[in-house]
């Protein structure tokens, strides 16, 4: 209770210290925040590794305030939903990567809200993974500008895409898409020069595939990097590269001193050639799979250099980027974050959380899987306990040594965890069905319920995703939707069937209105193309869309990849 009560009382101080701040003094900041995708705490130079190149990441460093501990949720969409909010992932219905679960709930606020509502200009340039559907567009959740992907995580074009959006509108582009991210990201800065601007920058790299221009590749297999190491080492690079590119062009129009710059990444690392002694990679809930680099520059205001020892996390910089633009916190719900703007202002201090905690597991949180919590030098993972102080490596295992620190542990764990998933069943959100915005809308085959013994969903990076084994007479597949505009629509379907399977019968239903097909030929399973089935009339509401076969030729009634609805009338 003291720490908290000591931090309350810093805030106050902070805030009375700068209650001038403001139009009649200095104006408020911009704010620049600069997220990478899978680069691990120990892909830093400036955190001893020797080999890989940084040098814009470790010049920020020396001249703005870093954080030794600063963590993150295991996986990307979790983390892009708590620095989005200041809440547990839990809370936000955003809690895995795919199939629905990677969707920010509609009523959660965002920082692209707070900020436009303080007057700022905002932008997003790069990758948003916070829901695929129109409803959850970055242009719709306080964001004036959007320039990237939103429909899925991430792209499997690096170079030369055709899977980008400029605002709602799909673009093609020339070039590496770090680079592309980066010219929309200055050309954001310098059209927006002459007013207060929040520019968030979430880069898709280091993130798989690990596609990189040639030469930076081979200036890590020069010095004896593996291939996969090299291209992965050369991603980080090149947004070092890129992030030198964007903070040149803050100097350029002379914004320096009044942008308060953040960079750090969503999860832990996927590279192995140097760990710095950490445990575990992305995924995991061990130290290499949640600690992140994080720096944060703003010029005179926080002090060049300085190193945080006291942990933080991904859901503090709501509440801490509220704080430095005025901006009050939402008082209808619970923001789980702590303002930390006392350590970055100071420097240095003590952590505003008396527990720190993670868990993530595929399909729906479960408080016995992939779980861990901080106090103090402990840490207790999954039942193991460490002090991280003489053991940062997570190596000794000395549970039986602190039978009642295990125990407090582990049930200040179950209490949040019951608190941040109280009355949330994770289940898929409906798709919206009839927006004059997004017609047709495609019904994203991983978002589908299977009904059966064997048919299942098959992912396969997003753009290849598809459904599989659908061999039992009784085999379904299931959607909800809502649809927002009662009318006439037109049912089409992508699939692949080879021409010895083709023949079989289906019948896709949304409650009384159905319409039946017959499968016809393509080159192969995976040879995917299009054909209309139908239309049937729909009236405005929630339903299910259910496709069952009627009949099954061969072995397979075929294998899905898109099914669309589109409204006629």
């Amino acid at each position: 209770m003291n720490r908290i009560v000591l931090h309350a009382l810093a805030v106050i101080l902070f805030s009375l210290a700068n209650s001038g701040l403001g139009a009649d003094q200095t104006p408020r900041p911009n704010v620049i925040l600069v997220l990478t995708d899978d680069q691990g705490w120990w892909d830093v130079g400036a955190h001893g590794n020797q080999t890989i190149e940084t040098p814009v990441i470790d010049r920020l460093m020396t001249e703005g305030v870093s954080f030794s501990r600063f963590y993150c949720s295991a996986v990307c969409t979790p983390t892009r939903a708590s620095l989005m909010t200041g809440r547990h992932s839990q809370r936000t219905g955003a809690i895995d990567t795919y199939m629905g679960r990677d969707v920010l709930d509609s009523s959660e606020i965002t920082l692209g809200q707070v900020f436009q509502k303080q007057g700022y200009r905002t932008g997003i340039f790069g990758k948003w993974h916070l829901g695929r559907y129109r409803k959850y567009h970055p242009n719709l959740r306080g964001f004036d500008e959007f320039f990237g992907f939103w429909q899925y995580g991430f792209i499997n074009r690096y170079f030369d895409s055709d899977e980008l959006f400029d605002g709602m509108t799909p673009v093609r582009t020339t070039g590496y898409i770090t680079d592309v991210l980066t010219d929309q990201a200055i050309a954001f800065v310098r059209a927006n020069k002459d007013r207060p601007f929040f520019l968030y920058v979430p880069y898709n790299a280091p993130h798989s595939p690990y596609l990189v221009p040639d030469p930076y590749i081979d200036r890590y297999l020069k010095k004896g990097l593996l291939l996969p190491e090299a291209r992965v080492y050369g991603m980080v690079t090149c947004i070092d590269d890129n992030l030198g590119r964007l903070l040149d062009a803050v100097d350029e129009v002379g914004l320096k001193d009044n942008t308060l710059v953040m960079f750090m990444s969503d999860n832990g690392g996927v590279s192995s050639y140097f760990t710095a002694g950490l445990r575990g990679h992305k995924g995991s809930v061990y130290e290499g799979g949640i600690r992140v680099p994080f720096v944060a520059r703003w010029p005179k205001h926080f002090p060049a250099g300085a190193r945080v020892d006291a942990p933080a996390q991904h859901i503090d910089l709501f509440p801490t980027l509220s704080e430095v633009i005025g901006a009050p916190l939402p008082t209808d719900r619970a923001i789980d974050g702590r303002s930390i703007l006392p350590l970055l202002t100071e420097g240095k201090g003590e952590s505003p959380h008396e527990y720190l905690f993670h868990q993530w597991c595929r399909v729906r949180p479960a408080a016995d899987k992939n779980w861990a919590v901080h106090h103090g030098r402990f840490k207790l993972v999954n039942g193991e306990l460490f002090n991280l102080e003489s053991d940062p490596g997570e190596k000794n295992n000395i549970a039986s040594r602190f039978p009642d620190v295990v125990k407090r542990l582990r049930e200040a764990f179950l209490a949040w965890f019951g608190d941040v998933t109280r009355d949330k069943a994770y289940h898929r959100v409906p798709i919206e069905v009839g927006r004059d915005d997004e017609n047709p809308v495609e019904l994203d085959v991983t978002w589908a319920v299977p009904v059966g013994e064997k048919v299942k969903p098959m992912y396969r990076n997003y753009n290849r995703d598809c459904v599989t084994d659908w061999s039992g007479a009784n085999d379904a597949i299931e959607w909800k939707i809502d649809v927002v505009q009662a009318g006439t629509y037109e049912v089409s379907l992508d699939y692949g069937c080879p021409p010895a399977q083709a023949g079989s019968r289906y019948r896709v239903t949304v409650g009384s209105a159905g319409v039946e097909g017959t499968v016809k030929p393509t080159p192969g399973w995976d040879v995917f193309k299009s054909f209309t089935l139908g239309t049937f009339d729909l009236p405005e509401g929630p339903a299910t869309l259910q496709m069952k076969p009627l009949s099954i030729a061969q072995s397979e009634l075929m294998r899905l990849h898109k099914l669309w609805l589109r409204r006629l009338k």
